[in-house]
């Protein structure tokens, strides 16, 4: 609560933060890495210990998203946790 008696908005809070600074940064960087990344290599080309990868194109697009998502938020989430300092995000 703040001075006012009302809750604070989504993007003062710890989660709204969050949100904000590490995870929809890493969904557009995900979205440009999945285009770079399949404009070059076809999908159904490829091939991991013997076994093929991809019978769906889109399938292997979903799957290199969700990939590329996770590791952008994680690189994301490493460097909020770093940056964050505990005074800042103490309440009061």
């Amino acid at each position: 609560m703040n001075t006012s008696g009302q809750p604070p908005a989504f993007g003062e809070r710890r989660l709204g933060r969050f949100m904000m600074q590490v995870l929809w940064p890493s969904f557009l960087m995900a979205a440009v890495a999945v285009g770079l990344v399949f404009s070059m290599i076809d999908p159904q080309e490829l091939v991991f210990v013997g076994i093929q990868l991809a019978d769906n194109r889109e399938a292997a697009y979903t799957v290199g998203f969700f990939l590329f998502w996770a590791l952008f938020a994680a690189s994301s989430a490493l460097t909020w946790l770093l940056a964050s300092s505990p005074e800042r995000d103490r309440p009061g």
